[in-house]
């Protein structure tokens, strides 16, 4: 299937509970302990926010870190109870406007193909106007499976994950490691 291409719209809802099956599945395991913005600490203390949302927190250790740090903020994730919200990217039960930084660490590829613009709104829309964003995806397969599927539904190359974060934001190159995206998020 090419990356223009989506398939049709079976059920979404039961497509979404299907992923979300997969992580319950992997419940067990050490499975989302990993910190994916470990190297990003600096990055979004430079912004100086005073709160930040991190979408798809797996076991929630960046915002933990960030508290650490005195920067406030919550972690949002639809399978991991160390989340504060345990919700779905695409429905966040937040108000808009209340995220100086919105974060998003090998979360979005997690996604459904269908999502990604639903989510990247609901980014955007609970982001303080000129609000920024920082993210990382993975642009391959995921080597974890579970009844032998992976966990990237949505294994794109760069240029198509720019082309979707520039609806909703302008990516300011030189700003981070480059293993991150950031940028500031436009008015909706």
């Amino acid at each position: 299937m090419s990356e223009t291409q989506t398939p049709n719209p079976v059920d979404l809802e039961a497509r979404r509970e299907h992923e979300r099956g997969k992580y319950v599945a992997l419940g067990g395991t050490r499975y989302g302990s990993s910190n994916h913005g470990q190297h990003a600490y600096s990055l979004v203390q430079g912004f100086k926010p005073r709160f930040v949302v991190d979408f798809g927190c797996g076991r929630n250790l960046f915002i933990q870190h960030l508290r650490r740090l005195g920067i406030d903020g919550l972690g949002v994730d639809f399978a991991f109870p160390e989340a504060d919200i345990v919700a779905p990217m695409h429905r966040v039960p937040l108000s808009a406007g209340i995220a100086d930084v919105v974060t998003a660490f090998d979360a979005l590829e997690h996604l459904l193909p269908e999502e990604v613009d639903e989510v990247l709104d609901e980014m955007r829309r609970i982001a303080v106007p000129g609000g920024r964003f920082v993210f990382s995806i993975c642009t391959r397969e995921s080597k974890t499976k579970v009844n032998g599927e992976g966990l990237h539904p949505t294994v794109r190359s760069r240029g198509w994950w720019m082309e979707r974060i520039g609806r909703v934001g302008t990516v300011r190159q030189g700003q981070g490691a480059p293993r991150y995206i950031a940028g500031v998020f436009n008015d909706a």
